[in-house]
């Protein structure tokens, strides 16, 4: 896992509805970047998506990942 895809976990542990937007200024990269991490993490299945993109939220299925 990159140092991006964990800095994205942490962020989400914390806020599950954050935007991919909110998530790039606080990381400092391209919202496209963020997007592309978070694409290959659900393929791992480690980010699953309810809800629909405005009022939805992340739910984190990887136990194993230190969020710390």
């Amino acid at each position: 896992m990159t140092d991006t895809q964990q800095k994205i976990l942490i962020l989400l542990s914390k806020d599950p509805q954050l935007s991919a937007s909110k998530m790039a200024d606080q990381i400092g990269v391209a919202r496209r970047n963020i997007e592309a991490n978070i694409k290959k993490l659900k393929e791992r299945r480690i980010l699953i998506r309810h809800g629909s993109p405005k009022k939805g939220y992340w739910e984190i299925e990887y136990e194993d990942t230190e969020l710390d």
